[in-house]
């Protein structure tokens, strides 16, 4: 009887220490999806596999709340303790960090904030990352940048302009960044009064700053309509480039006469400009 009693025991003890040990969750193995980019909430965990325990297993991210679904999403990066349960009741749990890539940062440097119409600007896109790991370099307003995959650009503006880039890496991160510009209108003059053979005001040119390609045509006419002076494409601030009060050769009577002068400028635009000058002896 006391053989039988123990052998009993035996297996009964063998029969409690395979079922705790079959009740022990080892284990588990885990993909891990990070966030796609900084600051997002698309962070996955998915347990693959659990090994020991019983089925079903039940899963969750606070002790509290299980269920039979062994996937966490939209999860921001950082630190999770992961619980696995299995249908006894024994859970065992795990620390699982969910990374995200650096903060994708982009920073527009211009030369100058305020320019003369039609002189060149240049901008630089600085970012955070190498260029080969840009996907997309994006430059507005689109009409100024025919090369737009790069970030150095060389521009010409006639009026103020609002300038964007925008990149984008090979994980689909977006970083933009905008500077305005002002243009200064180029400064034009056109001389009212002339004395021929004097020292200052002998000649009736174009006067201008910076932003003028050239003077396109200077035309000056008397008062019956008579073209008595032309010149065409010569550069501006050259006095004896343009008329000397004189016609044939001689100087013209005094009097009011119409002058028509047609300018470009650096950026490509053609400008008429129209009025009198004053011939005085």
């Amino acid at each position: 009887m006391r053989l039988v009693t123990s052998r009993f025991c035996l297996i009964l003890g063998l029969f409690y220490a395979s079922f705790a040990q079959a009740s022990e969750i080892d284990s588990i193995r885990t993909i891990v999806t990070p966030v796609q980019c900084f600051g997002l909430r698309n962070g996955e965990i998915h347990v693959d596999s659990v090994f020991g325990g019983q089925q079903p297993y039940y899963y969750s991210l606070d002790g509290q709340a299980f269920s039979t679904n062994p996937t966490f999403d939209r999860l921001r990066a950082g630190e999770y303790t992961l619980y696995v349960r299995d249908a006894l009741g024994v859970s065992n749990h795990w620390l699982i960090k969910v990374k995200e890539p650096n903060d994708l940062q982009v920073k527009l440097q211009v030369s100058a904030n305020s320019v003369i119409s039609g002189l060149p600007i240049d901008l630089r896109a600085i970012a955070n990352v190498e260029s080969e790991f840009l996907k997309v370099i994006e430059w507005q307003p689109a009409d100024l940048f025919p090369q737009q995959d790069t970030l150095r650009q060389t521009v010409r503006i006639a009026r103020s302009t609002e300038f964007f880039v925008v990149i984008e890496d090979q994980n689909g991160c977006i970083a933009s960044d905008r500077q305005w510009v002002e243009a200064g209108e180029v400064e034009i003059y056109l001389p009212n009064v002339i004395k021929p053979g004097s020292d200052a005001n002998a000649y009736f040119t174009v006067f201008s700053g910076e932003g003028v390609r050239r003077v396109v045509s200077l035309q000056i006419y008397s008062r019956v309509g008579s073209m008595v002076f032309e010149r065409l494409d010569f550069q501006p601030n050259a006095p004896t480039q343009g008329w000397g009060g004189r016609w044939n050769g001689q100087v013209v009577q005094e009097g009011v006469y119409a002058y028509l002068a047609v300018v470009e400028f650096l950026d490509g635009s053609i400008t008429r400009y129209e009025g009198t000058v004053t011939v005085v002896n």
